[in-house]
């Protein structure tokens, strides 16, 4: 499905995106998952007493991680044979899943999300890994799609530091004027970049929410160097090639 072509955008830009790559019958479940997860996350908030939880705000935007294993099946999607081609053509031959989230906009007041890169979130050095962001409904400029800085753009592609914005909580590491490319793209879409790739989202607009769920692979286990441990998720996916998920 990955051509040369996208192989070297990767390379040269720090993306490329395959359209309309999952079937009704994978976006069911993503769609399914997500409707049990955001089901728990109202129970904590209440169980809590409060109405934000980290960058996950009630009725306005939902940030669900690390939660692959606790739907039936999502795994079967995380670790399936799209998620492997994408892997060996950007991480290469060895690849750990990392991260995966839901990135949820309620409808008319989905909250944007500010320029940041996914290493920027991470605090130290390390070993840049590949996101893949599935579009779980239709994406438009309206409904607050995510805008990609190419390298070409941002002129760099190295970390920088990011600076947290206390009212919402994300991490901030571009300050300029540039614009990116928006991947107005349909359901079953995926966008796949660098997690030295700049990227933002801007609020939802429409009177439907909006839902992507990312998953994020590492060529080798991510450490904290405070720590020593493993950063987040380090669960093996590939091995010189192969698939060796055993879930």
């Amino acid at each position: 499905m990955i051509s040369r072509d996208q192989q070297q955008q990767f390379l040269d830009e720090g993306y490329f995106i395959l359209e309309s790559a999952l079937s009704s019958q994978t976006l069911d479940l993503l769609r399914g998952a997500c409707d049990v997860l955001i089901d728990r996350v109202h129970s904590e908030m209440d169980r809590l007493g409060t109405d934000h939880i980290h960058i996950s705000h009630r009725h306005q935007r939902y940030h669900i991680a690390k939660q692959y294993a606790q739907v039936e099946g999502l795994d079967e999607y995380v670790f399936g044979d799209l998620m492997a081609e994408i892997c060996r053509a950007t991480v290469g031959p060895d690849a750990y899943l990392f991260y995966d989230q839901y990135v949820v906009k309620a409808a008319e007041v989905g909250r944007p999300f500010a320029w940041h890169q996914d290493s920027g979130y991470l605090g130290f050095q390390h070993t840049p890994y590949v996101t893949v962001w599935a579009a779980v409904d239709d994406m438009t400029k309206e409904n607050g799609t995510v805008s990609l800085l190419p390298y070409s753009e941002a002129g760099l592609r190295s970390l920088v530091e990011h600076v947290r914005d206390e009212e919402s909580g994300d991490k901030v590491g571009y300050f300029g004027n540039a614009r990116g490319c928006q991947a107005i793209v349909p359901a079953g879409t995926v966008v796949v970049f660098s997690s030295l790739v700049f990227h933002c989202s801007s609020p939802n607009r429409t009177d439907s929410m909006r839902r992507a769920y990312v998953t994020q692979y590492s060529p080798e286990v991510i450490l904290d160097p405070a720590t020593k441990k493993p950063k987040h998720l380090a669960v093996p996916f590939l091995e010189n090639g192969t698939n060796i998920y055993n879930g």
